[in-house]
């Protein structure tokens, strides 16, 4: 049976997905995708910032150590512009010790998760900040 014309569905959730190694942000792409949200993906950090702008992701996986632009000042320039205000951004990295972490907070991200990624555990993570948006 059709879903009636009458019932309208939530939008999905946004995600910009961030990280200079292809396949690794294909992966999470894919991932994101089979899990029903409405992803985009891109390599580096000015590329991050034009999308961010015309996409506005609710949730942006950032991988912090990119050429160009690294993930911290591209969380700094998110942080100011006024239509990501509310993107919850996540720093993603294989850099998990405490100089990277207070790094990551003072850049402005929400999240710091560890390379290799669990995606049970981000999944959570994503949930929880959906249900603080709501």
């Amino acid at each position: 049976m059709p879903p009636s014309p009458n019932i309208i569905s939530a939008p999905r959730t946004k995600i910009l997905v961030v990280d200079d190694n292809r396949p690794a942000a294909m992966s999470l792409t894919w991932a994101m995708e089979t899990q029903g949200y409405d992803v985009m993906t891109c390599f580096d950090g000015p590329e991050a910032l034009s999308i961010a702008d015309d996409f506005l992701p609710q949730v942006i996986l950032l991988d912090i150590g990119m050429p160009v632009m690294d993930g911290l000042e591209v969380c700094r320039r998110i942080r100011a512009d006024p239509l990501l205000s509310g993107t919850v951004v996540y720093a993603q990295t294989a850099w998990g010790d405490a100089l990277m972490r207070k790094q990551t907070r003072e850049a402005g991200f929400d999240r710091h998760i560890t390379k290799p990624i669990n995606l049970d555990s981000l999944l959570v993570l994503i949930g929880s900040d959906e249900q603080r948006r709501h």
